[in-house]
């Protein structure tokens, strides 16, 4: 679960959407309750904006409302969002972490408003029983899932050649995912070379352009393991830009993105992990309900039992099972 690292903006604007900060009751905002969460998200975009429909949707299905604002990946912005929020007169706080190494100042800014963390992990010594709780899948168990899917598929060998894309460098993600894929390789005892690795912090673009790189090297390669579906695709679009033969080559990702589930009914890619983001959407919103009362956690389902954590397992997602997937 561990995590670290920051971002920065540029004061200029930083100033502007810390003026901006005082119209944040009003954005975004669903329902009519006595009960207000404040969500501040990593960035804006499609993939965050999501996240703040649906729990939205949801706090107002428990009868409270929700408002989003985004600090577009600046601690500043998003310690000035967590201040203005808790000077407004929220009830309990949800935020995407844009660096775990600031938890200890967001927990002041928040002046003592509960806190559920989602998105990025905090370090667990951040967290506290029923105060300030992180929502979430044990990214350990997707790494995991990818690596049990290699070894199904390439087990006869004893010696596989592996690209790793990452996500951005010390995001709860990228450390859990990559962790539970090395780890769980390393003991099959294989001989596992890893041929290349890097950060694509999940962009297609930016791991279209690494694996672009990587080909020009004739490195012999037998799989790519991204810690997302858009890095993989990436990958993939990589290889069949130079015209390559893909079928001997082992495309995985995380996510069951759309796009990803795609490719797989396809044939293009192999292997996702589906993320059950509507439960995590439904849990966090529950918590933030029991949190702003008071109340413990315990009895939400993947709670566990130090009331610091909830977390929701990851599924497999391959060709025989992805049009369950492509629906969700």
């Amino acid at each position: 679960m561990s995590i670290k690292r920051k971002y920065r903006l540029p004061m200029l604007l930083t100033v502007f959407i810390s003026i901006w900060l005082s119209g944040c009751g009003n954005e975004n905002q669903t329902g009519n309750s006595n009960t207000k969460i404040y969500y501040t998200a990593i960035e804006s975009g499609s993939y965050y904006e999501g996240w703040a429909s649906q729990l939205q949707e949801q706090a107002a299905a428990y009868g409270m409302s929700l408002d989003a604002g985004y600090a577009e990946n600046s601690v500043e912005t998003q310690n000035a969002q967590i201040k203005q929020a808790a000077a407004n007169g929220y009830n309990v706080l949800m935020c995407g972490l844009v660096s775990p190494d600031t938890v200890t100042e967001i927990k002041a800014s928040a002046d003592n408003l509960p806190i559920v963390f989602i998105n990025n992990a905090p370090e667990e010594e951040q967290l506290e029983q029923d105060r300030y709780i992180y929502v979430a899948s044990d990214e350990y168990m997707a790494g995991q899932y990818q690596a049990e899917y290699i070894l199904e598929q390439l087990g006869s060998r004893e010696e596989i050649n592996i690209a790793v894309l990452k996500g951005p460098k010390g995001a709860s993600g990228t450390v859990g995912r990559t962790n539970g894929l090395k780890q769980t390789l390393k003991a099959s005892g294989k001989k596992i070379n890893y041929v290349f690795e890097d950060y694509a912090d999940w962009n297609t673009d930016k791991a279209q352009e690494l694996i672009e790189l990587f080909l020009k090297t004739g490195k012999t390669l037998d799989c790519v393991a991204a810690n997302n579906d858009d890095m993989a695709l990436g990958a993939l679009a990589a290889f069949e830009k130079a015209g390559m033969n893909t079928e001997s080559i082992l495309f995985l990702g995380v996510d069951a993105s759309a796009a990803g589930c795609q490719a797989i009914a396809e044939g293009r890619m192999d292997f996702t992990v589906y993320q059950p983001m509507s439960s995590q959407i439904q849990a966090a919103v529950q918590a933030a309900q029991k949190l702003a009362s008071k109340q413990s956690i315990k009895e939400i389902e993947g709670a566990s039992q130090d009331g610091k954590y909830i977390l929701l397992p990851f599924e497999k997602v391959d060709r025989g099972n992805v049009a369950q997937y492509q629906s969700e």
